[in-house]
């Protein structure tokens, strides 16, 4: 599969932080339909191997409006498990609230986990920020149209 960032939007505003918009990537990469995602929690695409603990990091973060990266396993809507490089962000207003959270599945990263393991954090990092600004730089354009 061919896809390079898939992008999920949530809202703090609501209770649960459901998905307020998924890509089309984010669509295909995990089989499910735009109707059957928005509303939901990103939790959907966890499994029985998902790993509890990488769970529990994605939460504290978001609870302390933090972002975070992490490798998760995810499922899609016909079973089958996929790594993801996930990165999550917080965006704010002009306040400084956090308006929503982006989720950025950076899979090119995933399928080339393993030559990624000599990288440094500072360049995992580095890779992840680029691709969540690409992200959200559509979202505005998605946002505004």
């Amino acid at each position: 599969m061919d896809v390079r960032h898939s992008v999920c939007r949530s809202t703090p505003c609501l209770p649960d932080l459901p998905i307020v918009y998924a890509s089309d990537a984010f669509l295909k990469l995990t089989g499910y339909a735009r109707h059957e995602v928005l509303g939901r929690n990103c939790r959907f695409l966890s499994g029985l191997d998902t790993d509890p603990s990488t769970l529990y990091q994605m939460k504290k973060c978001i609870e302390s409006e933090q972002a975070c990266t992490v490798r998760i396993l995810n499922y899609r809507k016909d079973k089958t498990s996929f790594w993801n490089f996930l990165h999550i962000s917080p965006v704010r207003n002009a306040s400084g609230k956090v308006a929503y959270f982006v989720g950025v599945q950076v899979i090119d990263m995933c399928n080339n986990w393993e030559k990624q393991q000599g990288w440094s954090p500072e360049m995992k990092q580095l890779s992840a920020v680029a691709a969540v600004k690409v992200a959200v730089r559509s979202l505005t354009i998605v946002s505004t149209s």
